[in-house]
């Protein structure tokens, strides 16, 4: 397979009610439970991916998750009281260090709650986590939250009905099968139709907690994907194909790696639309459309 340059997009929405967090005095006292009113574990939204940006509670109020939404929150949790006191104190260039610290550490908690709660893991599903502050976000309280989204990007979610605790152990209808372009944007479609490319596994890219380098972080998930995509096609270590190119879909900023789980979703893409899957195809010739 050629290699070429990495697709990459967000994994994750950090709301942002972030920077919502603000000086109030060094040694303040900082509430250990949420504010009233704030929204708890199990409540679902009707809310679109720009509006869940936003702090918590979004626009609207909440809404039946047995009937149509698009948001289901699973967890609540507040960030680490040393950070907000440091960030009360913090001068200059330390305020953005701090709030560096607490956007990893929120949206490390709800990657660390996701896979429990959806019983499988999200990045091999048609699924987006969604972490969004509490207001008010100076307390550190923040939601996290599951999508189901119509493509790679997370930029759209899907209206859906019923909840998704443990959606991942019992509805394969939401595994991640083939995507292709719509106005140059990736969408999920099924391997039966036409499409552009195939959903192949997942590469994480080791040791934990590694810095972020751009070159680097391309470059190990080209080669990752590259590897993860011959084993799908049932091709040696060696192997490669020229009429199919690996690409990924992972944090790719330094922003998005921190406090992310270094988690690379991987495709097999083609310049010429295909019409079946090309799982364990070796070397046979495409399923062209």
């Amino acid at each position: 397979m050629k290699r070429v340059a990495v697709i990459v997009v967000v994994v994750l929405l950090l709301g942002g009610g972030f920077f919502w967090l603000y000086r109030r005095g060094a040694g303040r006292d900082i509430p250990g439970a949420p504010p009233a009113g704030a929204p708890k574990a199990g409540t679902c939204y009707r809310v679109d991916a720009a509006g869940s940006k936003a702090a918590l509670p979004w626009a609207g109020p909440p809404v039946d998750c047995a009937g149509t939404h698009t948001v289901e929150l699973f967890h609540v949790g507040q960030v680490g009281k040393d950070l907000l006191h440091r960030l009360d104190a913090a001068e200059g260039d330390d305020v953005k260090v701090v709030q560096a610290l607490l956007y990893a550490q929120a949206r490390r908690a709800c990657l660390v709650q996701a896979p429990g709660f959806l019983d499988g893991g999200w990045h091999e599903a048609r699924l987006q986590i969604v972490a969004a502050w509490i207001k008010p976000a100076a307390d550190g309280f923040f939601g996290c939250g599951v999508a189901e989204v119509t493509g790679p990007a997370g930029d759209e979610f899907a209206e859906r009905a019923g909840r998704l605790r443990g959606a991942l152990g019992r509805d394969s209808q939401l595994a991640i099968g083939c995507v292709a372009k719509n106005n140059e944007l990736l969408r999920y479609v099924r391997c039966a139709g036409v499409h552009d490319g195939e959903y192949t596994g997942v590469y994480s890219i080791t040791p934990p907690e590694a810095p972020f380098d751009a070159a680097a972080v391309q470059s190990a998930a080209t080669k990752g994907c590259t590897a993860v995509g011959l084993r799908y096609l049932g091709l040696p270590e060696n192997g490669s194909r020229d009429d199919l190119a690996p690409g990924s879909v992972g944090p790719k900023s330094a922003d998005e790696w921190l406090g992310s789980d270094q988690a690379f979703a991987c495709y097999l893409m083609s310049a010429r639309p295909l019409k079946a899957s090309v799982r364990g195809l070796g070397a046979a010739p495409l399923p062209l459309a």
